[in-house]
């Protein structure tokens, strides 16, 4: 209940969004309340908790064993929170067909099926 409460005001502070983008030139009054909105839909509170906890399904290490078409993945390589050495531990699984790494962003680590 803590967080379903908190959301909303979570989403308008930029220093949180500051986190996800580096720099804060990207970080407009725009940006925040297109943030904010899509947090406040039916189940994105769900969806953040189960992503910032970790929830009980697979890591992308057993994903990627189990995939069977190839995986392009994108790093930025300012992401605060999984370092680009982490990123770069995925290029070795066979799925992988492609590492991008993205310069100066701070994202969240992303898989693309093709």
């Amino acid at each position: 209940n803590y967080w379903r409460k908190n959301i909303p005001v979570l989403a308008k502070s930029h220093r949180v969004t500051f986190q996800c983008y580096h720099g804060t030139s990207q970080v407009s009054e725009e940006l925040v309340q297109i943030i904010l909105h899509l947090g406040l839909e039916p189940g994105a509170v769900d969806v953040f908790l189960e992503f910032i906890c970790y929830s009980d399904g697979l890591l992308p290490e057993e994903l990627l064993l189990q995939v069977k078409c190839p995986v392009l993945i994108a790093w930025g390589d300012k992401d605060p929170w999984e370092s680009i050495k982490l990123g770069r531990a995925y290029r070795d699984f066979d799925a992988v067909e492609d590492f991008v790494v993205l310069l100066m962003l701070a994202t969240a680590l992303k898989f693309a099926l093709s």
